[in-house]
């Protein structure tokens, strides 16, 4: 086996494959990527210059790998299909917390994120963000579409009302990554998605 090969599969390489990441993920929340050196990234982790060639062969290959590291948890969320059987608004409550708690652990990957998508790329590696939304949109949608069919949702547009509920897990998400206090935490998230379902949920006239 060679050195490299041990390297790779140890314990203490993982650990330094992760502190290499975190590192440059502070450094680019705070000063942005295209500020951010690699002398820097190394130097708060703790490490030689070799180590991040060695394991990501550039600061491109870092951010690459924490901004697909992300993709992948956002992503994770949608592996399954929706459940045919399962109360729409179950699910949709279900879907926002895992987004939130989500989000929540990965604030910074959300603010770098932001940052590039929002304001001038910085030379960063282009990423098609645009795709997590898409594929979002039409998880949600997919709810959405159930629950009409199972007349548990007034009929009506159904992209109008997954981007209303889409507008308000956003919204939480964004909240976040602000630099004040957290206003929307998961429970008035809740609160407003049921907030949501009175002007969309069938109503039911009383006997």
């Amino acid at each position: 086996m060679t050195r490299s090969k041990k390297l790779s599969g140890s314990t203490d390489a993982l650990d330094i494959r992760e502190r290499l990441l975190q590192s440059a993920l502070r450094i680019f929340t705070r000063k942005g990527y295209a500020a951010t050196t690699v002398r820097e990234i190394v130097a708060e982790a703790g490490v030689a210059k070799p180590a991040l060639y060695y394991y990501f062969e550039s600061k491109e290959g870092i951010y690459r790998v924490l901004i697909q590291r992300f993709m992948a948890n956002m992503g994770s969320i949608m592996d399954s299909p929706p459940a045919p059987d399962g109360s729409v608004r179950e699910q949709l409550l279900q879907l926002a917390d895992k987004i939130h708690d989500i989000a929540f652990q990965n604030r910074d990957a959300l603010r770098l994120m932001y940052g590039i998508y929002y304001g001038p790329p910085q030379g960063a590696p282009f990423f098609n963000f645009d795709d997590i939304h898409i594929d979002f949109f039409e998880y949600v949608r997919e709810i959405v579409r159930q629950g009409i069919r199972s007349g548990e949702l007034e009929p009506g547009r159904d992209d109008d009302m997954a981007l209303l509920y889409i507008g308000a897990t956003y919204g939480a998400i964004e909240d976040l990554i602000c630099d004040h206090p957290i206003i929307i935490d998961r429970n008035q998230l809740k609160r407003i998605i049921n907030l949501l379902f009175r002007g969309i949920e069938t109503k039911h006239e009383k006997a």
